[in-house]
């Protein structure tokens, strides 16, 4: 590189193209290369860098919404018109509008997990580059359902072993129930536990059956079949019967914890529980493949 001179052309070019044909004949003189992912990585660093600097998203309202999204929030900044899309943290929003080039909205996803947190709200742009905003979304409890998932997310692995103990063989139905009270029930006579104190509980807190007739008895519980899943939302409880030529009734209960809109139209429906402890066993799966011939029916809680 000693003694090498620049052509006039190259430095009579705007700077930021100078420097791009600079590197391209260093790089030729030296017989260096790069990969094309390294190349892509530097473009995109670089296409974010300066989409920075004609982008802004400089204000959130609200800055607060509920764990299970819904909420419409105004965004304003700079430099919107090229938006093709927006995500709260890593979850894409629901949906989005470009109003004009200082704001959009958008509707919050539901926070990963039921978890009570913050997360910056990330716009793209239409060559791939990104701009993270100043402020960050809050996600907190705000209504009954947040309350009922983020006790289920809690303690779907972890049990509440101190308040509430766990049952032998078959946890689920004690599960849904306390999760139930995070949502705002109440025990009664007809409804309750006191494993962990007396040793003393309803029928209808641990047995399918008996549980079942509780949650029909309720003002606030309306049943739905299993054709009818597409009225299914987040927080109703569904009753399995894993061998429905028995006659025996309900085998097993767990919360929905997502809806998933299938791209024929359908629904898939994910579930949280105890027993088989998980956060997002799939509705189908389980009366298909684990228990072929089962079926279900759900709780809808007002």
């Amino acid at each position: 590189m000693a003694g090498m001179t620049f052509p006039k052309k190259l430095l009579s070019l705007p700077a930021a193209l100078a420097v791009t044909l600079l590197a391209a004949t260093l790089a030729g003189c030296t017989g260096a290369g790069s990969s094309g992912a390294a190349d892509a990585a530097v473009s995109l660093s670089r296409d974010s860098a300066e989409a920075g600097e004609r982008v802004s998203v400089a204000a959130l309202e609200p800055a607060t919404g509920s764990l299970g999204g819904g909420t419409e929030v105004a965004v304003s900044g700079a430099g919107f018109t090229d938006v093709v899309s927006v995500a709260f943290g890593d979850s894409p929003a629901t949906s989005f509008a470009v109003v004009d080039d200082t704001g959009l909205t958008a509707v919050s996803p539901a926070s990963v997990d039921y978890a009570v947190t913050a997360v910056p709200v990330i716009v793209t742009l239409d060559d791939g580059s990104q701009v993270t905003s100043d402020v960050a979304f809050g996600y907190e409890i705000q209504t009954p359902v947040d309350s009922q998932m983020n006790y289920a997310f809690t303690y779907w692995k972890d049990y509440n072993m101190a308040e509430w103990g766990q049952f032998p063989d078959n946890d689920c139905g004690n599960f849904v129930n306390q999760s139930m009270l995070a949502r705002g029930w109440t025990q009664s006579d007809d409804w309750f536990s006191e494993y962990t104190t007396t040793g003393d509980y309803s029928l209808s807190w641990i047995r399918g059956n008996e549980m079942d007739a509780y949650y029909a008895s309720r003002p606030d519980t309306t049943r739905l079949e299993l054709t009818q899943r597409d009225q299914v939302k987040v927080g109703d409880v569904v009753m399995f019967d894993w061998d429905p030529q028995n006659d025996n009734g309900v085998d097993h209960t767990m919360m929905v914890s997502q809806v998933v809109p299938n791209l024929d139209g359908s629904v898939a429906i994910k579930l949280v529980g105890h027993t088989v402890d998980a956060q997002y066993r799939d509705l189908d799966t389980a009366i298909t493949v684990e228990n072929p011939g089962g079926t279900a029916h759900f709780w809808s809680i007002a």
